[in-house]
């Protein structure tokens, strides 16, 4: 019998993410037709990636370590309007020996109205020697915390 792969989380759901960060727009991201620019929806992801391990990457036990991208898609649902903040939603989606996948949506303050989602495949990156590195266990852990 062979099993069906679960089907992929609805990231234009609040309830599918474990994490949040709102984060105000900033009169900088206008373009000239005077809406938020494509370029800052994945800046809206990174800053919520950031916010999330920082703390955990900068413990001794995380010495010399950071995070990068691998792959990252980003799709653009609505228009977003200047002033105004968002909410930035974010779960993992898939964990493996190294690489492991992080999924976004941007949600109008306080609504259900979503104008964006967005997935990165991440790494953890030996600064020193240069290299991916197996998920150190307090990184997989936290991982699994942003499980839904």
């Amino acid at each position: 019998m062979t099993s069906t792969p679960a089907s992929p989380p609805d990231l234009t759901r609040r309830a599918t993410f474990a994490w949040w960060l709102t984060m105000p727009l900033r009169y900088q991201d206008l373009d000239t037709l005077g809406h938020v620019n494509n370029a800052a929806m994945p800046m809206f992801f990174e800053q919520a990636r950031t916010e999330f391990f920082e703390p955990l990457l900068r413990g001794e036990a995380s010495a010399g370590l950071d995070t990068v991208i691998a792959r990252v898609v980003v799709d653009y649902l609505a228009e977003i309007h200047y002033p105004g903040s968002v909410d930035i939603g974010m779960t993992c989606t898939r964990i493996g020996n190294k690489a492991f996948t992080l999924a976004h949506g941007v949600f109008t303050l306080g609504t259900d109205h979503c104008v964006g989602t967005g997935e990165a495949v991440m790494l953890i990156f030996d600064l020193k020697a240069r290299q991916s590195l197996v998920i150190p266990e307090h990184v997989r852990a936290a991982l699994m915390g942003l499980k839904g």
